[in-house]
């Protein structure tokens, strides 16, 4: 492959990422916060979490005392598994999951608005083609 073609799309790959992690941050909490947040408020677990984020396990127990201590979520040993903790959002929590939600909606629109229906159509195609490539070769790397 052309040199300068795989380095362009490497950096338009990068600054999509990085974007996308702008983007999904808010001025309270960070991207991945709020990705453990939006987590517990769907399934009321965080399970999956730290492959999803690409994080160690104590960096998610790091976020998982930060919420805490901000009042974002409560921890408790569950009573029929003592070896379990259970992480409840508090209504701090809830609100934030709810105000980022709809920023998310509306920030969206504009975006895809911006970019068009033909576009967004187009980017959606091209991106899961793409993404069908990586996990084929993700596959062909394990049966190596």
């Amino acid at each position: 492959m052309d040199e300068k073609l795989k380095n362009e799309f490497i950096n338009a790959f990068l600054r999509f990422r990085e974007t996308r992690s702008r983007f999904l941050a808010t001025r309270e909490l960070s991207w991945g916060t709020m990705v453990i947040l939006n987590k517990l408020e769907i399934d009321g677990n965080v399970i999956g979490i730290r492959e999803k984020l690409h994080i160690t396990k104590p960096a998610v127990t790091y976020m998982l005392n930060s919420l805490e201590r901000d009042g974002c979520i409560t921890r408790s040993i569950d009573a029929n598994d003592r070896r379990r903790i259970d992480i409840k959002l508090t209504g701090k929590g809830k609100e934030l999951v709810k105000i980022h939600r709809k920023s998310h909606e509306v920030f969206m629109d504009k975006a895809l608005e911006r970019f068009g229906e033909s576009n967004s159509k187009d980017f959606i195609r091209l991106f899961n083609s793409f993404a069908d490539i990586l996990d084929e070769l993700r596959e062909e790397r394990k049966n190596v």
